[in-house]
């Protein structure tokens, strides 16, 4: 994210670092004050593991007309526990300057300046999205759904974002939260859905299509168990308690069977013994655990379970 908005901020950023995320609550003053907990809040380490600055990250749907007194405040609250250097950046998804902007709130009392805060604001709904399709970050390309379509049209605005996030050299992880904000935020219909059908078809990308029957498996997988735990939560008739016993191991069943189908198509032919393994388990939590971790491992033997 530090690449997008500013390249100098992230020239400090040493190549082999890790980024520490910290406590993101702010700790009230008195009791009568609201309980605060920031949207991000991570130490950037510079040569020698050293921190070398905070950054503070909110992120807005729609661009608030307080958002400069609100971030002012923050950084207060946050200044008066952390000791290093602050930057303060909001990420519009809606509204909002398009692109970086570095933006001032000023202070003032009696028409006197008497403070002035700078933060950096990120615009995505008015950014063309060709401006971070042609970015060498796999965030951009993610971040290009939210942006402007323009000349590109929706259809292939989602095509070419895909296709980079397909060969990007990130982890299946990072792909797969890249593939969501597309999905999540550049939905198809009708005549646009076509289109994108139709440039997938052209094109003929395994990578691609593999990724997103991926990323729907994994999204099933979500969906049973969420269904089945609502349907029990809101069963409230004795004479169904019996369905919906029924309805838990139906569930199960097709949750294992979204498993088995997901290493598969991750790894290969599933050997037996670990499918004999994941018939044994009747749990739907741990198998939607199993499910969650299967863009994470590397071998069906990270997986822990003996096959």
């Amino acid at each position: 994210l530090l690449l997008l908005v500013d390249a100098k901020l992230a020239a400090w950023l040493a190549p082999d670092a890790e980024v520490e995320f910290r406590d993101k609550e702010l700790i009230p003053g008195s009791p009568e004050e609201e309980h605060r907990v920031v949207d991000l809040l991570a130490a950037i380490q510079g040569p020698g593991g050293k921190c070398v600055f905070l950054v503070h990250v909110e992120i807005e749907r729609k661009a608030p007309k307080d958002i400069g007194p609100r971030l002012w405040d923050y950084s207060i609250r946050l200044r008066g526990h952390h000791s290093e250097p602050l930057v303060s950046l909001v990420v519009f998804l809606r509204g909002g300057p398009p692109g970086v902007l570095w933006q001032t709130h000023v202070e003032e009392t009696a028409g006197l300046e008497v403070n002035r805060f700078r933060y950096l604001s990120f615009g995505l709904s008015k950014l063309p999205a060709e401006q971070l399709l042609a970015r060498p970050e796999p965030l951009a390309w993610g971040l290009a759904a939210l942006a402007k379509p323009g000349a590109l049209g929706r259809a292939r605005l989602k095509f070419e974002a895909l296709r980079r996030i397909a060969g990007a050299q990130v982890s299946e992880h990072q792909r797969f939260l890249l593939l969501n904000c597309v999905e999540t935020y550049l939905p198809l219909k009708g005549r646009d859905a076509e289109e994108y059908a139709s440039l997938a078809a052209a094109q003929k990308s395994p990578e691609t299509r593999a990724m997103q029957m991926t990323w729907a498996d994994r999204i099933e997988a979500k969906g049973v168990k969420k269904g089945l735990k609502e349907g029990v939560e809101e069963g409230i008739k004795e004479g169904i308690a019996k369905g919906r016993e029924e309805g838990r191991g139906e569930g199960a069943d097709r949750l294992r069977r979204t498993v088995v189908r997901l290493l598969g198509q991750r790894f290969g032919r599933v050997p037996l013994p670990l499918q004999k393994r994941l018939a044994e388990i009747r749990s739907l939590d741990e198998l939607s655990a199993i499910a969650d971790r299967i863009l994470e491992v590397q071998s069906f033997e990270e997986l822990g379970l003996g096959g």
